[in-house]
């Protein structure tokens, strides 16, 4: 892959002829330390402010979803520590580092919800409590729902230019959907019948399966970590159409 990619349109607003640089598909802070090292991380050409906010916002989600998975687990190999040390002022680099860090913990910390304050309804499907503690003993991390659409459709666009070489443009959009698995019949059984498999296991895996017609309208699963997952769809404008 080239050093930095030419001019052109940038993946995520569709801007043409600006700078661009390379974005990856999956941060890359978000790959377990059981990912093989000849593993291949995805890249797509991305102008700068959007790849500079998608930064800030991946920055963000990692630090929240870290703190509310199983360390113990394969594809979660080295999340947490690094997220844990990522939020300790003690192992920052300079003055400004360490404040940081602190305003970045005491900002997850004051927004979180303990014991009888967490809702029934509103937590993310496989985020839920995994450790069998009492309710009064349980910490529900805050994470914004509009953070999680955002990367979803980045995770679409990247996949669909990494496989077709083409943007996803008007009038198709991407529509995410955080749903239980138990509810996902209809996503599952496209997959299941016309679906392929992108895995960067064991962290990683996408399913996608696209309409015959069309070429663009699809179905995806994004499944990080063996825990966060997320459903999305390139909607088509005609309806009903045929998956291959």
């Amino acid at each position: 892959m080239a050093a930095t990619p030419p001019p052109g349109k940038c993946i995520h607003c569709l801007r043409d002829s600006v700078p661009r640089t390379w974005d990856h598909v999956f941060p890359r802070a978000w790959y377990p330390d059981t990912t093989l090292p000849d593993v291949f991380k995805w890249q797509v050409p991305s102008c700068h402010p959007c790849n500079n906010d998608y930064g800030r916002l991946e920055q963000d989600l990692l630090l929240r979803l870290g703190l509310c998975i199983d360390p113990k687990a394969a594809e979660t190999s080295g999340i947490v520590p690094k997220v844990l040390r990522s939020l300790d002022p003690r192992f920052a680099k300079n003055e400004k580092d360490r404040r940081a860090r602190q305003a970045k913990r005491d900002e997850i910390v004051g927004k979180s919800l303990t014991g009888h304050r967490i809702p029934k309804t509103g937590i993310y499907p496989g985020l839920g409590e995994k450790w069998g503690r009492p309710p009064e003993q349980q910490r529900a991390i805050t994470i914004k729902a509009k953070s999680v659409q955002r990367l979803a459709e980045k995770i679409v666009r990247g996949i669909f230019y990494l496989e077709d070489n083409r943007f996803i443009e008007p009038p198709y959009s991407v529509s995410f959907y955080a749903i239980h698995d138990e509810d996902a019949g209809p996503f599952v059984a496209l997959l299941q019948k016309y679906g392929s498999t992108y895995a960067h296991e064991p962290g990683i895996v996408v399913r996608r399966a696209v309409a015959v017609e069309d070429k663009t309208s699809s179905v995806f699963s994004i499944e990080i970590w063996s825990t966060f997952k997320m459903y999305a769809t390139v909607d088509a404008p005609e309806p009903n159409p045929n998956f291959s």
